[in-house]
């Protein structure tokens, strides 16, 4: 472990070690969501769904299910999805008391927005500010996380060509365990990241394979300009407002 200063930014830098064997037992969930957006008659509605993909993480990653939820909201769908999503995130809490959650939002925002946010999550974004990512690119350094107290912060890279990686969580691990679990989940080769986590890969493919296919369906309904919405509400919900689940 060492500390590097770029800029004024002090960094830790952690790199695991072949003797950083941890053995996790334990289920990951990850919650994404999907929207778009359409017009009736009668104004601006969205399309909303939140699809959240279940592992048993031991050695390996193991599929144990999954469930997308869909919406019609009136207006834009943004804050209705961010509301949904942890919506969602909070009822796999209840329901597996142990589960880490895996989320693609900045979780330090969310909750300065008044947001509920559950236990231990885990908040990864692989999109965040250009100036941020030049500086760590540049670094060189395979893994590196900042310190903090409460919601930690910090930045992560699992190989020398790979992406870098926001993350925000609460978990009570030391780094290198932290930096483990992610590597664990981070091995699956997804062509649009090097090291991505993959069930937050999975939920987000999830949710957007049923945004498009909903897609095709609403715009065509709402192209009608005879449809009112009340008409266009009855056909959706008969057709599309359910959950889709699938269990192992």
């Amino acid at each position: 472990m060492s500390v590097i200063s770029d800029r004024g930014v002090s960094s830790t830098v952690v790199r695991l070690y072949p003797e950083d064997n941890y053995v996790f037992d334990m289920r990951v969930a990850a919650v994404d969501g999907s929207l778009h957006e359409f017009i009736t008659e009668d104004g601006n509605y969205s399309y909303v769904n939140v699809s959240a993909v279940i592992f048993r993480l031991t050695s390996s990653l193991i599929y144990q299910g999954g469930h997308v939820k869909e919406f019609i909201v009136q207006g834009p769908g943004e804050e209705a999805m961010r509301q949904i999503e942890y919506e969602e995130a909070r009822n796999l809490r209840s329901e597996m008391e142990d589960v880490i959650i895996l989320m693609d939002r900045k979780i330090s925002m969310d909750r300065e927005l008044g947001i509920e946010i559950p236990r231990n999550i885990i908040g990864i974004v692989k999109d965040f500010d250009q100036r941020e990512r030049s500086i760590l690119d540049e670094s060189g350094a395979p893994w590196i996380v900042l310190s903090g107290n409460g919601l930690r912060t910090g930045f992560v890279r699992f190989s020398d060509g790979g992406w870098v990686f926001r993350i925000e969580t609460d978990l009570n691990y030391e780094q290198r365990q932290l930096l483990a679990l992610l590597y664990r989940m981070a091995r699956e080769p997804i062509p649009e990241a090097i090291n991505y986590n993959y069930p937050l890969f999975l939920a987000d493919k999830m949710a957007k394979f049923y945004r498009d296919r909903a897609r095709r369906g609403l715009d065509f309904l709402s192209s009608k300009k005879f449809l009112k919405y009340r008409d266009f509400r009855r056909i959706v919900e008969i057709g599309r407002r359910r959950v889709w689940n699938s269990r192992v």
